[in-house]
């Protein structure tokens, strides 16, 4: 029941789409559709499994299918063979250009997960980067840009009062990279105090060797001799003295570091931004931290749990996810057009909650 209710209503949207393109010129339309569990609003368990690697557990999910539509423009083109130039059709060209929707999950361009080995959770919820927004609007929708200058754009449609994502404040924030980068280094403190070292009788026999191996090269030049010896002994340190040397090293790394998040964290505390979004180009990066141009930085978010509705079924759509990725060959750049101008957004957004 779930399944043929969730197509219903992407042959409604195939519907309207065929209806915009109904006899497609210069491209072959490949069309598919696809259903699932929805793992939105779900809660994350990391944890290392036998190969050391990072994985995690899922929570209980929602009740709700994810489902989604797809029609990709797959352009013809000229193909060289036997009989010279020849036309070929779309069909036969693999193509991600066209259109999507995802239905009851924000997975995909609009949100990225980051490094496979980031593990940061807030109350359970993975920690995401959310789209940086681009200039333009279509009928009052925000529009947001998989990326900056290209051809890809995503629109988010939810039901109005609430939002299906939370930002993370640059507080929380803050406060994670002073704790990561405190884990990060004292992990690596913690090694080079545990590296191994040899006896100093190992060493002291590798350093009488050395200094026999210089004698016998310079053979009877005794003031070569003289001053390889003493450069040697000038710069010889024990397996001791060198981790000591490493471990000052490191720990100077580790309080520059901190202390660009901790002046940062001072900062933000008297300018009252707190409790601002953080928006950033890279997670946990400290020589740039904070971006403020909402073009280009992305927006750190959660899911947010609170805006499912667990009244409804499964089958119905409550928030959806409306993109397209085109290319400059020219009918991609009029059918990019021609959906921007005239794709019935409100169609989408009217399928909310029903």
């Amino acid at each position: 029941t779930v399944q043929q209710e969730a197509y219903v209503r992407l042959e409604q949207l195939h519907q309207a789409i065929m209806k915009m393109a109904p006899e497609p010129a210069g491209v072959d339309v490949r069309w598919k559709r696809s259903i699932g569990v929805s793992y939105f609003g779900t809660t994350r368990k990391y944890f290392l499994n036998g190969n050391n690697d990072l994985t995690f557990d899922y929570g209980k999910p929602f009740p709700i299918a994810s489902y989604s539509y797809s029609a990709n423009f797959s352009p013809h083109f000229c193909a060289h063979t036997d009989q010279g130039l020849v036309l070929m059709r779309g069909e036969q060209a693999e193509s991600s250009s066209g259109i999507g929707i995802t239905i009851n999950t924000l997975d995909g361009n609009f949100i990225t997960e980051g490094a496979s080995d980031d593990s940061w959770t807030i109350d359970g919820y993975p920690v995401k980067m959310f789209s940086p927004i681009a200039k333009e609007q279509r009928k009052g929708y925000i529009i947001l840009a998989a990326e900056p200058g290209s051809h890809s754009f995503n629109i988010l449609i939810h039901r109005s009062g609430i939002l299906p994502y939370k930002p993370v404040s640059r507080k929380q924030y803050l406060d994670y990279c002073i704790s990561y980068y405190q884990k990060l280094y004292d992990g690596m403190i913690m090694a080079i105090e545990k590296r191994p070292l040899r006896s100093k009788e190992e060493q002291e026999a590798e350093k009488r060797a050395t200094l026999a191996r210089i004698a016998k090269q310079s053979g009877r030049d005794d003031t070569k001799m003289k001053a390889a010896t003493e450069y040697y002994l000038a710069n010889y340190k024990t397996d001791e003295q060198l981790r000591d040397e490493e471990l000052i090293k490191m720990r100077k790394i580790k309080d520059a570091e901190l202390k660009k998040f901790t002046d940062e964290l001072e900062k933000t505390t008297r300018e009252g931004l707190l409790d601002s979004p953080a928006m950033v180009l890279v997670k946990y990066y400290s020589d740039h931290i904070f971006e403020t141009n909402p073009e280009k930085g992305y927006m750190l978010v959660t899911e947010n749990p609170d805006y499912i509705r667990k009244d409804l079924p499964a089958y119905i759509p409550q928030l959806i996810l409306f993109s397209w990725n085109w290319t400059d060959y020219p009918p991609h750049i009029e059918y990019e057009k021609m959906f921007q101008k005239t794709f019935p957004i409100e169609m989408l957004q009217a399928m909310i909650d029903k």
